[in-house]
């Protein structure tokens, strides 16, 4: 009695002390003092929480390997415990590894937890990798079932709609994401999709600038640009490429799609310039623009 006694004291202790090492982000020091509570655990569900600690900050660290050891380690405990079915499942999307071993290691997941919410996710996700629409759209259908406010399903569900050409049912659901959370950049952006697939570029542009005051994805600039250049303004198009190679340098689509508005602007020189940059980046865009009536020409220069 007094030796387990002594143990759960020590387990206590090494446990305040990994905890305020993770405040600190001090994490490998934090993984050794879980080590240490987890050897003095006295029963199944205290190593299994030290160990589910251990685990990520394996993840933290990349180390996946290591930390699918560990989840594998609680099933051996306790065969019960959702949470290392889905760990696995993510290591092995992490690994990217065969998506039929996470779509098998999620739906175990939920089969001990039918309330878990993100392996219905990221289950969808898996069944979206492999072209299976009907059952991704199901599990995302069960997040928002779950949790009603999940705005993130909510766009994905769009996102899927979008794809398979429903645009109105797609945007339905963009919407309702964006009553959850207005400031939600992919539903933003997603709307812009939507309204450049129903023809009004206007309003396009009006959420794709929303999109950009809260995350500033390459994407949005490229179809920004897009939109300019069908519209031939093209200096429109240079503006708001200048401010998303600002935010990202290393983008071979900005600095492409720049090189053609300048080229439409009899810029031929400056265009020249953006092409190559665009090649240093991804020696791809040189096949691009030999196929391309506004840089095909511009190319024999180099």
């Amino acid at each position: 009695m007094v030796k387990h006694l002594n143990f759960e004291n020590k387990y206590n202790n090494y446990i305040i002390i990994a905890n305020e090492l993770l405040s600190e982000e001090s994490y490998l020091k934090a993984y050794g003092a879980f080590f240490k509570a987890y050897n003095y655990a006295i029963s199944d569900d205290k190593k299994i929480d030290a160990l589910f600690e251990m685990a990520d900050i394996k993840l933290i660290f990349e180390e996946y390997i290591e930390a699918n050891e560990i989840y594998e380690k609680i099933i051996e405990i306790d065969n019960s415990r959702s949470g290392a079915y889905y760990g696995i499942a993510l290591v092995n999307d992490f690994l990217g590894q065969d998506v039929n071993k996470s779509i098998k290691y999620y739906k175990e997941a939920i089969k001990k937890d039918e309330n878990y919410d993100r392996a219905y996710y990221y289950l969808a996700h898996s069944y979206d990798k492999i072209g299976n629409k009907k059952l991704a759209l199901e599990n995302l259908f069960k997040c928002i079932e779950v949790d009603e406010m999940d705005f993130i399903s909510y766009n994905d569900i769009g996102a899927i709609y979008e794809e398979l050409g429903q645009y109105n049912l797609a945007k339905e659901y963009f919407e309702k994401s964006l009553e959850i959370n207005p400031r939600y950049f992919r539903a933003l952006f997603n709307m812009g999709v939507i309204y450049k697939d129903l023809g009004d570029l206007d309003r396009a542009l009006e959420y794709y600038m929303s999109a950009k005051e809260y995350n500033q994805n390459p994407y949005i600039y490229l179809n920004m640009s897009a939109i300019y250049i069908e519209k031939k303004d093209f200096n429109g198009a240079i503006n708001i490429l200048n401010e998303g190679i600002y935010f990202n340098p290393d983008s071979v689509n900005l600095f492409y799609n720049r090189a053609c508005s300048k080229s439409n602007l009899d810029r031929d020189e400056d265009a020249l310039i953006d092409l190559k940059r665009a090649i240093d980046i991804n020696k791809e865009a040189y096949n691009w623009a030999k196929k391309d009536p506004d840089l095909c020409n511009i190319i024999k220069e180099m």
